[in-house]
């Protein structure tokens, strides 16, 4: 372990010192300030700190302000507070600034060495209360348990469970909506220890001139702005795992960054020059067409397989039907006591979910709160879906209208195949762009692009 020893007193960083270090297994670093102890703390990957609490012996306790800056900047490193007053009031303090374990002086050899010992299991029940605090409110921690009907979906979820125990990347692939946080989640759910951090990241929400302070922290004064150190989502997944949302988001000097990252397995903060040991399994999502983007040079090949150690893909709520009612039954249940009725199910059936997973769960929120009745019906469901007013396959043809069997014979891709490729020339020719086609069929940009191509290719 690397050790970080605070206290203002000389003798005692040295006694300390020598006997942590007698037994040859670890690495001490000390400091008489927290100047000092914030320098170090930039530079290595601290993984247990001793601080005295009266740091310069000043009335304001100096030691539990780095007890609460290690709390809120490097939440993986354990803390322990150590002083000389023995008051009730002082420990809940310590405990509250976000120390595992708190000890009288003066400290003898064995005294250290238990504390030493125990300070880990301490700091890892601290950590997982932290993140049952953080997850409330963010559907994390009870919709990892997932199950499906639907066989496609099912696969995805087997080979998910061979992955718990592994440290290697996990891209997830999928359309928008489709669940790809929630998946990642439950690959973080699989490990069975809910002390293990669980950071999520929307590359597509970081602007570009943030992104590297944001993923790798920064040094105090850096920059314009950077008015104090900061952690970066890295260091905070250390010992767990970094989501790494809309990766194709990226800028090509991100990319670059990132993949020596994954590279080393070491992060250098923005105005920092020695880099830091991080220990992450990193886990990545995107809705783009990744090798397309290659072709383009608009995506580093050799991150690519990088994030793509093992690959997982949703399919789209369309083609998981039979997950369509216990999906949306279990969103209801969230929301109200009421049922859907058989004219709601149907609907749900027909309806082609744009929107996936995550239009399907506002549907039911509307549904719930606008309804009258004790059932939801169709009428409570339909004016909030994206294709407000396109017939639904069921009804495209009306119902006095034969279909000639003979023509069905045989032919059910080809005729499919026909029809997509009318459907798709329709929109180009009525809208002009890919991007205005696939909103006006409620589909993504990437399918439609996919579909042109294949027909294109015949």
């Amino acid at each position: 372990m690397k050790i970080l020893i605070v206290d203002d007193e000389t003798l005692v960083r040295r006694t300390m010192q020598a006997t942590i270090e007698s037994d040859g297994s670890h690495q001490v670093f000390t400091a008489g300030s927290l100047e000092e102890a914030g320098k170090v703390l930039e530079e290595e990957t601290i993984d247990l700190v001793f601080t005295d609490l009266s740091l310069d012996d000043g009335p304001e306790r100096l030691g539990l302000n780095l007890l609460k800056h290690l709390n809120d900047h490097y939440p993986a490193t354990v803390a322990v507070a150590m002083t000389g007053h023995n008051e009730d009031a002082l420990v809940e303090q310590c405990l509250k600034a976000g120390a595992a374990d708190y000890i009288l002086k003066p400290i003898g050899p064995e005294k250290l060495r238990q504390t030493m010992l125990k300070a880990p299991i301490l700091h890892r029940l601290l950590r997982k209360n932290q993140n049952l605090k953080s997850q409330i409110g963010k559907d994390a921690l009870h919709l990892v348990e997932l199950k499906s009907k639907s066989k496609a979906f099912q696969a995805v979820l087997d080979v998910a469970k061979k992955l718990r125990g592994t440290s290697q990347s996990v891209l997830i692939r999928g359309e928008n909506g489709t669940g790809k946080e929630v998946l990642a989640r439950y690959l973080w759910s699989l490990e069975g220890d809910d002390s293990r951090p669980m950071i999520a990241v929307n590359c597509g929400a970081i602007p570009a001139s943030l992104a590297e302070s944001e993923l790798f922290g920064h040094k105090k004064g850096s920059f314009t702005g950077a008015t104090e150190a900061r952690t970066g989502k890295f260091e905070a997944a250390n010992g767990g795992d970094l989501f790494l949302d809309e990766l194709a988001t990226l800028t090509p000097e991100i990319q670059v960054k990132l993949l020596r990252v994954l590279s080393t397995g070491e992060i250098t903060p923005v105005g920092q020059e020695k880099s830091k040991k991080i220990v992450c399994r990193i886990i990545t999502a995107t809705n783009e067409n990744l090798e397309e983007m290659i072709k383009a040079k608009t995506f580093r090949e050799d991150l690519f397989f990088r994030v793509k150690q093992f690959s997982l893909t949703i399919p789209p709520l369309r083609e998981r039907k039979e997950d369509i009612l216990d999906l949306a039954n279990h969103f209801l249940s969230q929301y109200s006591n009421k049922r859907l009725s058989k004219s709601a199910e149907s609907l749900l059936l027909s309806y082609t979910w744009p929107g996936n997973v995550r239009e399907l769960k506002s549907a039911m929120e509307v549904a719930a709160v606008l309804s009258d009745g004790s059932e939801i019906e169709h009428s409570d469901i339909a004016p909030h879906l994206q294709q407000t007013g396109a017939p639904v396959l069921a009804k495209a043809l009306p119902a006095s209208q034969e279909i000639d069997e003979n023509l069905l014979a045989g032919n059910y891709h080809h005729l499919l195949r026909e029809f997509e490729a009318k459907m798709i020339d329709c929109a180009m020719k009525k809208c002009g762009t890919e991007n205005a086609a696939a909103k006006f069929l409620g589909i993504p940009r990437s399918t439609l692009g996919d579909i042109r191509k294949r027909h294109q290719a015949k």
